[in-house]
């Protein structure tokens, strides 16, 4: 099976998309008979490979997960406010942990989306409480991003290109770096970076850039998940598609929050 590469930084290892040779079983082979596997090791079976059907059900699955998790960030939030910074940041080291293992790790993909429920919830609290109704337009704006992607890739109007991936990619690490400098600003100085927090021409341009960015990562998932299915590659592989869709939701929803809240300033 061709070896397959992704651009999304959640399936930077080869374990998504590619099948692991197994080792052959141990002599003697049968008298007379060939050396097993000639040419190489065997496909991966029929009833073992990556579908659609399987990405769609650990996708859920995941975001449920999410969910329960957003659900006690949103309750735990006024009292304990801190429990959305310490989550956000767990799950950021998760993250790297899980991107570099070569093989997925579904106990790992099943805290991270805990984790990231946690920061979802809280962030979500603090925005809510400052801007009613916000939460909503976040979340369906989030679904039209995720739309509007899925047709535009079916119907071939934007494909993944090596630019593309090293532009997303750029951008998911810079704004991480941003995030991270700003909450140290925060906690030394009490001040933070006007470019992206302030409701300034420049900031709400800053916001509507990073969006753009954050949406192409999906023409990045779907490339890669459906040239995975298409190679065969294993089905456990589906909790790591469902941990890169997981990351590309949480990212265009934060900014659509961002963007909102600086267009109601």
């Amino acid at each position: 099976m061709a070896e397959l590469r992704s651009s999304n930084p959640a399936f930077t290892r080869s374990g998504f998309g590619q099948s692991r040779s197994p080792v052959p079983p141990a002599g003697p082979w049968p008298q007379g008979g060939p050396a097993p596997w000639p040419g190489g090791p065997p496909p991966t079976p029929v009833h073992d490979r990556l579908t659609f059907d399987d990405v769609v059900m650990h996708t859920l699955g995941v975001f449920a997960v999410m969910l329960v998790g957003a659900g006690f960030g949103w309750y735990l939030s006024p009292d304990s406010p801190g429990i959305a910074l310490g989550a956000g940041v767990a799950a950021l080291a998760l993250s790297f942990v899980i991107s570099l293992r070569s093989r997925i790790s579904p106990p790992l993909v099943v805290v991270f989306a805990v984790l990231e429920g946690l920061l979802v919830g809280g962030v979500s609290r603090f925005y809510e409480s400052a801007f009613s109704g916000i939460v909503l337009q976040a979340l369906l704006g989030t679904a039209l991003v995720f739309i509007a992607m899925l047709v535009a890739y079916r119907s071939r109007r934007l494909r993944a290109t090596p630019r593309m991936a090293r532009i997303v990619t750029g951008a998911l690490l810079g704004v991480v770096l941003l995030g991270v400098t700003d909450l140290v600003i925060r906690a030394v100085s009490g001040s933070h970076l006007p470019v992206i927090n302030d409701a300034s021409p420049l900031g709400i341009l800053f916001s509507i850039a990073v969006l753009a960015v954050a949406s192409l990562q999906f023409i990045l998932d779907f490339d890669y998940i459906e040239r995975a299915v298409a190679s065969g590659a294993p089905r456990e592989e589906a909790w790591r598609a469902a941990f890169g869709l997981l990351i590309g939701f949480v990212w265009v929803y934060l900014e659509l929050l961002r963007l909102l809240s600086k267009l109601r300033q």
